[in-house]
């Protein structure tokens, strides 16, 4: 079970990104400009956060009982938080994702509550920047890149 699940993390992740690349694509010359916000944009940001939902449930899974790994540094946490490596999977990753999330949920709730098209555009796009930000700085860059 647990090369499946650590493979489908590392596709949702190639997932993700191209999802978070392409609504921001379609986001960012809405900033300033006077375009109205339609149903691609609507979908394109409802997709994006679903990808993270999913990608969210996905790392959990592995964190809290697929891995065999997350499971030797949950069994002795303190140890884990000495070695950066341990500490990266145990405390940043996990938590910087969260956070990446919690954008990603935050700018597809707020845009919704802006009366214009170009409030609209501004909160989507600040959200999910902050989003993609997050999840660039906390993805494991060193791993192999595609695991299958």
């Amino acid at each position: 079970m647990y090369p499946f699940v650590l493979g489908l993390h590392n596709v949702l992740r190639w997932l993700v990104l191209l999802s978070a690349v392409y609504t921001l694509a379609l986001l960012l010359p809405g900033v300033g400009g006077r375009r109205v916000w339609g149903r691609r944009e609507r979908v394109a940001a409802s997709s994006f956060t679903g990808l993270m939902y999913l990608q969210l449930i996905v790392g959990l899974a592995l964190y809290i009982g697929v891995s065999p790994y997350m499971q030797g540094i949950l069994d002795n946490f303190g140890a884990a938080l000495k070695n950066s490596e341990t500490r990266f999977f145990a405390v940043e990753h996990i938590g910087g994702m969260l956070l990446a999330v919690l954008f990603a949920h935050l700018g597809n709730v707020l845009y919704r509550r802006r009366e214009t098209n170009q409030g609209q555009y501004r909160t989507a796009a600040l959200f999910f920047s902050l989003s993609l930000l997050c999840v660039l700085a906390l993805i494991p860059w060193w791993r192999p890149l595609l695991r299958l």
